[in-house]
């Protein structure tokens, strides 16, 4: 057991950094055997949750044509909110919107409430844009996800729930100090939402964006998650994809497809990359 010190040591080293910088979330797990691993490596695996809007392997620019009606769009909009609520959140994203198909896009927006804008009208207003998949979406879900935003087209935006979403974001890194068991942060997090945030009953039919989102795949059959709509940031969309470490647990993890627009940070370092490489 002498590898539990210096193992701990680090633990208490990388989590507490982790923790008071940043407030992000970590899992620590058991490495399977394998003969092939060097002998002083740890006999654990730490996982930190990805704070930059692309996988391991880098991003990829798609054109639009490679969306798929029910895609999720995850942005950073132009303004002086959306980059207070990135700083706030330690995310490279503020607002998660659903790309219908036919250059069309629905959102929950403040003034406006629920709106079909199109595609064109998103890339102007945003930064960054990164597109998310759903596995195992049909086209009659993806016709069902359609048919329940434009019954929505107009619908009050939930200030309410963004009020209160503010301080959760913070309380909730409580649940972190738990990295060994994504099941007790998930409870944890389930259990300060209640308290903190409500049920989507307390919405009365108001949306803000992300929730949104986890409504309109509730209703056409493919739940994204358990949790309930307005516990739901447009940052747990994010951690939900492939390969992340997920703050609220996805029923599948979403699928990376691509950047429609990359923000500043994606591309200065596609830059420097690609000075190096030339060099």
């Amino acid at each position: 057991m002498s590898f539990l010190k210096p193992t701990i040591s680090l633990f208490a080293i990388v989590f507490s950094g982790c923790f008071l910088l940043s407030g992000c979330t970590m899992q620590i797990s058991e490495k399977e055997d394998n003969p092939l691993s060097a002998a002083n490596t740890l006999p654990v695996e730490i996982q930190m949750q990805r704070l930059h809007s692309y996988p391991e392997g880098g991003s990829l620019v798609i054109p639009a044509t490679e969306m798929a009606a029910g895609d999720i769009l995850l942005t950073s909009p132009y303004g002086p909110t959306s980059l207070g609520i990135r700083l706030f959140s330690a995310s490279t994203v503020s607002h998660a919107a659903i790309y219908l198909g036919n250059d069309q896009v629905v959102e929950a927006v403040g003034g406006s409430g629920v709106q079909i804008v199109s595609l064109d009208k998103v890339m102007d207003h945003n930064s960054k844009i990164i597109v998310l998949r759903v596995p195992e979406l049909s086209a009659e879900q993806a016709l069902a996800i359609r048919h329940f935003s434009e019954s929505q087209v107009g619908q009050r935006y939930n200030y309410n729930g963004v009020a209160l979403m503010a301080p959760f974001m913070m309380t909730r890194q409580l649940c972190s100090l738990n990295p060994f068991s994504e099941k007790f942060r998930n409870g944890c997090i389930s259990t300060l939402a209640k308290l903190q945030l409500g049920s989507d009953e307390d919405a009365k039919g108001s949306f803000f964006c992300s929730q949104f989102v986890i409504e309109a795949y509730n209703q056409a059959g493919l739940p994204i998650t358990t949790s309930d709509p307005v516990w739901v940031s447009p940052v747990d969309l994010l951690h939900m994809r492939q390969g992340d470490v997920a703050s609220l647990t996805p029923n599948n993890p979403l699928l990376y497809i691509g950047h429609l627009k990359k923000g500043i940070i994606e591309s200065t370092t596609a830059s420097i990359r690609n000075g190096f490489s030339a060099k």
